[in-house]
């Protein structure tokens, strides 16, 4: 994996240079948008949003989909624990990647509906893996909890990846100081999967 540092380097200089443009034009567009004294409501911050996007450049978000899922598989086939190791610290290393591989791991919930995206499927526990608990605690057991759940939905047998990833993620302290290891290891004897992914799936499902 040592080429991805110098890739994970471009990257931060490409996104740090498109949330600028985005920052400055949602914040036109939301000028021009508010009324006298009344705030923006949702549905309409979400229409600025989407337009603020598109003139920022939404061909940005397409090769970053692209090239954080070939980073989650260069780091699901890498048999060496150190150049994982400093995959995660690449990743972290930088607020505007960590974000944008967070939220790459949340969007994939959304994507997995078959069994032949299991390999997607895939790339979002990698991805929560090079996120190494930097993310909140609960909101990292959130996501599992969808990956999860979005797999047995869609056919896929989630246990044995998240053992396979349990395996290569950090045994130790990680970015927010708990074990990713570990997390993934045991969640589905946690109380978290008992209370919260149990009840909710596929009738028939263990």
């Amino acid at each position: 994996m040592e080429e991805w540092q110098a890739k994970i380097e471009r990257w931060q200089a490409r996104l740090a240079e498109w949330n600028r443009s985005f920052e400055e034009r949602y914040g036109r567009l939301a000028r021009e948008r508010k009324r006298w004294l009344r705030p923006l409501s949702e549905s309409e911050k979400d229409e600025v949003a989407a337009q603020a996007r598109k003139l920022a450049g939404e061909d940005v978000a397409v090769e970053l989909f692209a090239f954080l899922g070939s980073l989650c598989d260069a780091y699901v086939a890498e048999v060496m624990p150190q150049w994982r190791a400093k995959a995660r610290a690449w990743v972290g290393a930088n607020a505007d990647v960590l974000n944008a591989n967070w939220n790459f791991a949340t969007q994939i919930p959304d994507l997995v509906r078959k069994q032949s995206d299991e390999a997607l499927f895939v790339r979002g526990l990698a991805a929560v893996s090079l996120d190494d608990m930097r993310a909140d605690f609960t909101t990292v057991l959130a996501a599992l909890a969808r990956l999860w759940l979005a797999a047995r939905k869609a056919g896929i047998d989630p246990a044995p990846h998240f053992a396979k990833l349990a395996g290569l993620s950090n045994p130790g302290m990680g970015g927010g100081g708990a074990f990713m290891q570990r997390t993934l290891r045991e969640f589905e004897g946690s109380a978290y999967f008992r209370d919260n992914v149990r009840p909710k799936l596929p009738r028939g499902a263990a």
